[in-house]
């Protein structure tokens, strides 16, 4: 449960965690699998980015499959491992796990990410893929709220910024995070804690009144590492089973609007 505070000159929020209230003045979200559905936004997307590298090199079936297994993704059911590197990784990662996949069945390393880097150029451009992303349902609402009630909201994605701006104008949610954190703008990149603690320096908040909220043990591993005052675990729209995320979150829900906000 999670109330809304009058706290002088801005709002605190008291979230009931094991019979006590925890206040916070700070809520740091990821993007993908928390406040978009991760598997309905980027498998089709690395099936198509493999497709254009097959493209070019010539259809292969073995191929194929080991590229998705690269990436983290299961080449006959499209299952996501919540563990690899299809959640976690940034691009740039993506590119270099490409390459080595290829430089594996004999291609030259340069040849190889030139390549990569290429299909997942020409993939990005076939058509406005941020078009299809898949919200999750209600969560404009439940930022629009949060930002109403003057609740300091952040993004932490490792997500390209261009992307992430596009997505969020897609769905109508430009404007509802005071700040906004990307791939390559923060070093180390989660699970290491720094960018929090730059969300928390930038906003004048410390970490013990933030609250992480996103769907992988990364996000849960960042706040615990950063020292917020809670861990929000969420399942849907993610692909980390619960016993997973219950290893690591402070508590688990099933979607995120299932956090009920009462003002008094």
């Amino acid at each position: 449960m999670v109330c809304i505070i009058h706290g002088g000159l801005f709002k605190m929020i008291g979230i009931k965690y094991k019979d006590k209230n925890i206040s916070c003045r700070l809520i740091i979200f990821d993007k993908d699998g928390t406040l978009i559905d991760f598997t309905a936004t980027w498998v089709p997307l690395i099936q198509k980015r493999v497709a254009f590298v097959l493209k070019r090199l010539g259809r292969n079936g073995k191929l194929e499959a080991f590229l998705l297994k690269s990436w983290g993704i299961d080449p006959l059911t499209g299952k996501v491992d919540p563990r690899g590197p299809c959640p976690v990784s940034p691009r740039s990662d993506e590119v270099i796990i490409g390459t080595m996949a290829l430089y594996q069945h004999g291609y030259p390393w340069d040849e190889s990410k030139s390549l990569v880097a290429q299909a997942f150029d020409e993939a990005d451009a076939d058509g406005d893929w941020r078009e299809k992303v898949v919200p999750i349902k209600g969560i404009q609402t439940f930022l629009s709220r949060l930002k109403r009630d003057g609740v300091y909201t952040a993004l932490a994605t490792n997500d390209e910024r261009k992307d992430t701006e596009a997505i969020l104008s897609h769905l109508g949610m430009d404007g509802l995070f005071d700040i906004i954190l990307c791939a390559g703008e923060v070093n180390p990149p989660k699970p290491h804690p720094e960018t929090i603690l730059t969300i928390c320096r930038k906003l004048s908040v410390p970490p013990q009144e933030a609250v992480m909220v996103g769907d992988s043990v990364t996000d849960m591993m960042m706040g615990k590492r950063a020292g917020v005052a809670l861990t929000i675990g969420i399942l849907e729209g993610g692909v980390t089973p619960r016993e997973e995320l219950e290893k690591v979150a402070d508590f688990v829900v099933h979607s995120i609007c299932d956090l009920k906000f009462y003002e008094f």
